[in-house]
């Protein structure tokens, strides 16, 4: 019997997991739940390497034929620590001493080498920097188990190491990783993680319901083109074939916080362990469907901007009793203010929001707005408002007391029987995506972490603290025409950029 016989014996995979195996793509992420056998189908990955390389020795007739334990072919088995690697391993002693009764195992390297030479290792990186160890190899497939635990520069530093000089094993490189959604910026004392959103971000977000191929051109340096494959393959429970194994998990994770349980029983990217308001999210409350905004609604608009990294901007109204209601989202990057006060415009012109040539809204934004520009010495908010959009000044004396007020917001219903203080329009879908994702301060238990990709929920803090001034401090409440001259005549004269227009 030889090893193509004896790995199905050991080893059946899933539907899920037999379609994982035969991905064609250079990079493939499974994730979504637990319980539908990730880590397994990873383990057994590089399998079809290790036969290949079993025939190409055993056949003399092979056009590619090399004698025993003279392969190049490597795999490594990634975990973000050591300890983390212990069941893995244990799991391998018994799979691949079935498949090659000669394979050998080397405690201090942490490897397994078959009889064609072929190396199978088990390396974590624990240390931000520990990819460094890693230099100077040459991987012919690597794996990555809980890649969330990960930080991106470690995934990208190792990855550059999948390469190969031999003709059959060149055609045979491949990246593959499993993880669950959810991951703590920080794990204690043992580890952290810069940025937990970064695996969603450039693996899901480009299409949460996955099975999409995304293709990435590379030029080189002869000017040709090549394509880089790679694809977001989601994973439920119901993916394990074994129901008793799936109920009992199921009534485990019954014991969990509802953010928990969703991310794990329901592979859901946009819920957080660790988030900061985990408790007061609930998207059954606090999303709706848009629907027409009433006229005597007040409305006003908010900004975090950006330039590198996307600025946002939202547009919201509060009703009778006092609720807000965020109505719409737009993203904006590497514009120009004036760029930026054009697409407004455009935005409130086809809402019925301005006058003539100038917006009726105003609302707050970043204070950095009015900081003088060397060039031209206009700021972005005098800039602005001379095409007729106008702000003003953000409260940012305390992002702790804003969030506050955010989570008053949230909690501000009764059993979910009435409307709460603060629903998003399911339009928004940026900040809808990461309210659930903001973690708790590091420095602070009872105040959000401040990262580089919050924009959206920096714009919803500045219009939490402009919204709690009420409904008469307001950026914009739609008049009959004879009360806005009268308005008019009223405040004539009183009107500089930044002011809140009536």
């Amino acid at each position: 019997m030889t090893e193509t016989d004896v790995v199905p014996l050991l080893y059946k995979p899933s539907a899920w997991g037999s379609v994982f195996s035969q991905l064609p793509h250079n990079e493939a992420l499974g994730g979504g739940s637990a319980g539908p056998g990730k880590t397994m189908a990873l383990l057994m990955e590089p399998m079809q390497q290790i036969l290949v390389e079993h025939e190409r020795c055993r056949d003399p007739d092979h056009k590619f034929h090399q004698p025993w334990g003279s392969s190049s072919g490597h795999a490594i088995f990634l975990r973000r620590t050591h300890p983390m690697l212990a069941d893995v391993i244990k799991r391998a002693h018994r799979l691949f001493r079935a498949i090659d009764p000669a394979v050998k195992w080397n405690e201090n390297k942490s490897t397994f080498t078959f009889r064609s030479g072929y190396v199978y290792q088990f390396g974590h990186c624990h240390d931000k920097t520990d990819w460094e160890n890693y230099l100077g190899f040459e991987f012919t497939i690597i794996l990555w188990d809980e890649l969330i635990t990960f930080e991106e520069e470690q995934y990208d530093q190792i990855n550059s190491r999948l390469r190969s000089f031999d003709p059959v094993l060149r055609g045979m490189l491949k990246i593959r990783a499993m993880s669950n959604p959810m991951m703590q910026r920080k794990r204690g004392d043992n580890y952290s993680v810069s940025n937990p959103n970064w695996v969603r971000t450039r693996f899901v977000d480009p299409s949460p319901a996955g099975k999409v191929t995304l293709v990435k051109k590379i030029r080189m340096d002869d000017g040709t083109i090549e394509r880089w494959t790679s694809i977001y393959m989601p994973a439920l429970l119901s993916d394990n074939p074994d129901p008793e194994f799936r109920r009992m998990y199921e009534i485990n994770l019954q014991q969990k916080k509802p953010h928990i349980r969703q991310a794990l029983l329901r592979g859901d990217w946009y819920t957080t362990e660790g988030s900061f308001f985990a408790e007061e999210w609930n998207p059954a409350l606090h999303i709706c469907k848009p629907f027409d905004v009433p006229k005597e609604w007040p409305k006003w608009r908010s900004m975090d901007w950006g330039f590198k990294l996307p600025g946002c901007i939202h547009w919201w109204a509060m009703d009778e009793d006092g609720n807000v209601f965020c109505i719409r989202e737009m993203k904006f990057q590497g514009q120009t203010d004036e760029q930026v006060a054009e697409a407004i415009l455009q935005v409130e012109k086809a809402m019925g929001w301005s006058k003539g040539k100038s917006s009726k809204l105003t609302g707050p934004a970043d204070t950095q707005l009015w900081e003088q520009r060397g060039d031209s010495g206009k700021s972005k908010a005098q800039a602005m408002a001379d095409k007729g959009v106008y702000w003003t000044k953000a409260d940012k004396r305390s992002r702790l007391h804003n969030s506050e007020l955010f989570s008053k917001r949230l909690v501000d219903h009764s059993d979910g029987t009435t409307t709460p203080g603060v629903v998003f329009f399911d339009t928004c879908k940026d900040i809808i995506k990461l309210i659930p994702a903001i973690q708790t301060s590091d420095k602070n238990s009872e105040e959000p972490a401040d990262g580089n990709d919050d924009h959206p929920f920096d714009s919803t803090l500045y219009s939490m603290a402009y919204a709690s001034h009420g409904r008469a401090g307001l950026g914009w409440v739609e008049r009959d025409e004879e009360d806005e001259k009268r308005e008019e005549r009223k405040n004539r004269g009183r009107w500089g950029y930044g002011s809140e227009l009536m």
